[in-house]
């Protein structure tokens, strides 16, 4: 019985050995493809998607061409290769996948520069206007609009038109990032085939007593943190047609995290004056609205 137990204890060990060196040649980086090849990169990058250490952030990406391709691809980062805007670049580049069970992602692809082939000053054509999938923006949240308005006649002529237009389009997502200039910027996505921006965003911080007291009719539903103007320029720095907003920033009344980074923006516009001027017998008192936009 005892030389019984003693073989099956031996089995059991000589099982285990072999499962230990099984992981041992799991353990440690490895390469699991290595090529090379030709790519054009275009003379400007563009808002798209990167991924690290298992999360996805927004940031401004290469838009590139492999060889004989005809559609503009994202690509986030190329070791070695120091990127020149306004240039269009024809190059080597390797794409080495790794392999490394010890880490948390265990698979992962890096590219790193060969050779720059050409490099000519010229604007690409045909690019995108981003790269960003129907995935992301659509987990995006829609703004959230409100207003109020205190008139003594026509107060629901005045919320009417309000509700019918509103100063910002309510079925666009905004999706805001900073870029490598580091200019906050945002592109609002509506679908594939609707989109308004890139714009870059000046901010002009402000006192809280600085802001309109009609904004306490219509207070910001989280807590605020930081206080502010935004005026929208084009991606050249020229002044577009977009209204300017002052700018509640904090986090939302709903979000769990105790740290102080905002994750909403709630933009506010006084309106009084342009309906006291539109209505002159309404006796137009206060007309404010906001909208709570994502930033996170």
């Amino acid at each position: 019985m005892k030389t019984q137990k003693l073989e099956i204890l031996i089995l059991f060990l000589c099982i285990f050995g072999f499962i230990g060196c099984d992981n041992k040649d799991e353990e440690g980086e490895k390469v699991t493809d290595y090529k090379e090849y030709s790519l054009t990169i275009a003379s400007k990058k563009i808002p798209g998607v990167c991924w690290s250490d298992g999360f996805n952030y927004l940031s401004d990406v290469y838009a590139v061409k492999k060889e004989n391709a005809q559609e503009w691809e994202s690509l986030g980062v190329i070791d070695k290769f120091e990127f020149e805007k306004g240039y269009e670049y024809k190059v080597k580049i390797s794409e080495t996948n790794y392999l490394d069970y010890s880490m948390e992602n265990p698979a992962w692809t890096e590219y790193e520069l060969l050779e720059i082939i050409s490099k000519n000053r010229k604007d690409s054509e045909n690019l995108p206007l981003h790269f960003i999938p129907k995935s992301y923006y659509e987990n995006v949240q829609l703004p959230k609009y409100k207003y109020v308005v205190d008139a003594d006649n026509n107060q629901k002529l005045i919320e009417e038109e309000l509700e019918k237009e509103s100063l910002i389009p309510l079925d666009f997502h905004y999706i805001f990032w900073r870029s490598e200039d580091k200019f906050l910027r945002c592109i609002a996505i509506k679908d594939d085939n609707n989109t308004l921006g890139p714009c870059i965003i000046k901010n002009e911080n402000k006192a809280p007593e600085e802001m309109p007291e009609s904004y306490k009719l219509l207070p910001p539903e989280g807590n605020v943190f930081g206080y502010g103007k935004w005026t929208f320029s084009d991606e050249q720095g020229n002044e577009t047609n977009y209204l300017s907003f002052d700018v509640f920033m904090g986090r939302s009344a709903k979000s769990r995290n105790v740290d102080l980074t905002p994750d909403v923006a709630y933009l506010y516009k006084d309106l009084s004056e342009y309906y006291k001027n539109k209505y002159p017998q309404a006796g137009v008192k206060t007309v404010v609205v906001s909208y709570a936009v994502s930033i996170k």
